[in-house]
């Protein structure tokens, strides 16, 4: 099994408009987001999705620099998948930083796009075997079930190899 060294962990908050957003600098080392109709957190104010390059543009300008990663974790019907792929684009000439994703067709179109993606999760990582699929098909992040156990979740991140590991706390 892989060796891992000990670094410092990311730490991440949710910003759900330019007030939320400018609080957290210098509080995080990055922040998730929405945009309207598109993520889990319907009752926050949310942002726009012509707000996106404004949004990595003020991340990136920090010091320290902070990551923008986009929430798409919602459902995603057929109707939905012709702007969602458009929203996606969108996001990687924005700058942003990755898409945080569970719906299998959200990756596709990240994959397409070359833009990092972290599984959200809403995909309910809870196991080696769900963990390892994921790292296969390129996550760089898995944010795991929040039912597990500090023993599960060591368990977990000592089968993984590339693909980095958060959790809810």
């Amino acid at each position: 099994m892989p060796k891992h060294s000990l670094k410092k962990p990311e730490l991440l908050a949710p910003a759900q408009d330019w007030t939320s957003l400018r609080n957290i600098t210098g509080l995080a080392d990055a922040i998730y987001f929405g945009v309207k109709n598109y993520n889990m957190r319907a009752k926050a104010k949310n942002f726009e999705r012509g707000e996106l390059k404004e949004i990595a543009k003020f991340c990136h300008h920090q010091k320290p620099p902070l990551k923008a990663y986009l929430a798409t974790n919602i459902l995603i019907y057929d109707s939905e998948l012709q702007d969602l792929e458009k929203l996606i684009l969108e996001a990687k000439k924005a700058g942003i930083d990755a898409i945080i994703a569970h719906d299998l067709a959200v990756i596709k179109f990240a994959k397409c796009e070359k833009l990092q993606f972290h599984i959200s999760t809403q995909a309910n990582v809870s196991n080696v075997e769900s963990a390892k699929f994921f790292e296969d098909i390129g996550a760089e992040r898995i944010i795991l079930a929040r039912e597990l156990s500090l023993k599960q979740i060591k368990l977990i991140k000592h089968h993984l190899t590339k693909t980095q590991i958060e959790c809810f706390v």
